[in-house]
Formats: structure tokens, sequence, C-alpha cells
């Protein structure tokens, strides 16, 4: 069994470097278009993690975007991470995978052209359930008023990113 003192030394570092993410999901500039060849299919953002514990992705009910005013379509996001590339509107089926603490998680958006060079207000709104619920009762008891799992989380963040170059 670790001592305490160990047990520090593992955790303090993933919580200095996460410790900002468990309240803003996007991280600093990290928007970035897709581009290959000479073509920009898109643009992709990382996402910084969401609790210190790591998150079940199915615990993710919804994730909305809107880039500089424009509301972005779900069938044009992918959710990535541990190199599986799930659509937004299908995240509650994964339960088999989870988003650990040092894992990247990435939102690729298609969108033909990308983002045109300069600032670019990025805003997300992420709704998840809680992964750990309620500690009393036996078998379904007391899950009717366990409201962790019914009221999920409203996770929100805005940040101004700059896309350098042209189109790239």
């Amino acid at each position: 069994m670790k001592s305490i003192e160990e047990r520090k030394k593992i955790v303090m570092p993933i919580l200095e470097r996460r410790m900002g993410g468990f309240t803003k999901p996007l991280k600093a500039g990290s928007l970035k278009n897709k581009v290959f060849g000479n073509s920009c299919t898109g643009y992709t953002f990382q996402l910084n993690t969401l609790s210190y514990r790591g998150v079940w992705v199915s615990t993710i009910e919804d994730i909305e975007l809107t880039v500089d005013g424009e509301k972005v379509p779900k069938r044009d996001m992918l959710f990535c991470v541990r190199g599986l590339k799930i659509p937004i509107d299908n995240l509650g089926g994964h339960t088999e995978v989870f988003w650990g603490p040092e894992d990247d998680a990435i939102i690729n958006v298609n969108k033909v052209g990308g983002l045109k060079p300069g600032e670019h207000k990025v805003e997300i709104v992420i709704k998840k359930r809680s992964d750990f619920g309620h500690s009393y009762g036996e078998a379904e008891q007391g899950y009717e008023n366990a409201t962790e799992f019914h009221n999920p989380a409203i996770i929100k963040d805005e940040a101004v990113f700059t896309i350098e170059g042209e189109g790239k």
C-alpha cells in the first residue's frame, strides 16, 4: 500500500496540469484548422478533462458548440478520445469508453474551408451526468431521489482563439 506522500507524488502533477480544466473545458491555444495537402476540411480543438478522476464518455449527454455566433450542427462534430471518433449524438452509447485524466480529448468539426485566419469566439455547453451516485438504499431503493442521476450538470465555457496564416 502506498503512503500518502507517494500518492501525492502521483496525483499532484495531474491536478496541477489539469486543475483549470475542471471548470474550463476549452483548452487554451488549441484551435486549429485541419489541412490535408492543399485542402482544409474543418477544424479541431482540445478539451481539458472534466474531472481529476476521468469521465465515462456515456455520462456526457450532449455537447453544443457555437463558433462566431453560429451554432455548429451535431452531425458535423466528432468527440475524439483514445483513438476513437464518436459522433456527439452517440456518446451515451459508449459505456466502454473512459476519458482518463491524462487522455487528450478533441472536438473535430467538419467544415469545408475551416476557419478564416483571425480571431474566433468559441462557446461550448456540455451536459454531463454524475459519474458517482448516492450511497444509500438497497438495489434500486433511493434512486428516485438521486438527483445527480436525473439532473445533468451544465458546464459552460467560452474563449477567443486565433487562427494564424492562410487557412492553416
